[in-house]
């Protein structure tokens, strides 16, 4: 679970905008599924606190902009042990019904959960702040993936570097 002293290692207002979100139960479940080479709930505030600042520097809802990326991933399945069939074209569908079930939303905060994904399984975004979620949230994911590959070649790396290594000796 991440603890909500973590908040305090963030901007205070940032945090002060999260932290009903991250006291709830549901929430904190995100932290028990994977996403990439960390958890769904990890991601999410990477995504979240980067997006946020980003908004703030821009002149956007920058409140929006935090809720909306916390809550972007909150699909709440482990669609590697589910086998969840179609899980990129459906988890925002899936995740804007458990927000919306739990939490009050408004139209931007659902828009940015429900457009994340373009250009897979929406049109295109209504607000400026969905896009820029969308995007953050395509960069960290490609730095989590990037990071997750690097460390498998890595590991496989100093395996046949260590089986060499046997074999002159």
């Amino acid at each position: 679970m991440i603890s909500l002293a973590y908040t305090s290692s963030l901007d205070p207002d940032f945090a002060a905008i999260v932290a009903p979100l991250l006291a709830h139960d549901d929430v904190q479940s995100m932290h028990s599924f994977r996403h990439h080479d960390r958890t769904a709930l990890t991601h999410s505030l990477s995504v979240s606190t980067l997006s946020f600042s980003l908004a703030r520097r821009l002149g956007l809802d920058s409140v929006s902009v935090a809720r909306g990326a916390l809550l972007h991933d909150f699909f709440l399945y482990d669609r590697r042990a589910d086998k969840t069939r179609f899980h990129l074209n459906r988890h925002a569908k899936v995740a804007l019904r458990n927000a919306s079930a739990r939490f009050s939303l408004n139209p931007v905060e659902q828009d940015i959960i429900l457009a994340h994904m373009w250009p897979v399984g929406r049109p295109f975004y209504t607000y400026r702040e969905s896009a820029l979620v969308s995007f953050v949230d395509k960069f960290v994911s490609a730095r989590e993936v990037t990071l997750m590959v690097l460390r498998s070649i890595k590991s496989r790396y100093t395996v046949l570097a260590s089986r060499l290594a046997a074999d002159l000796n």
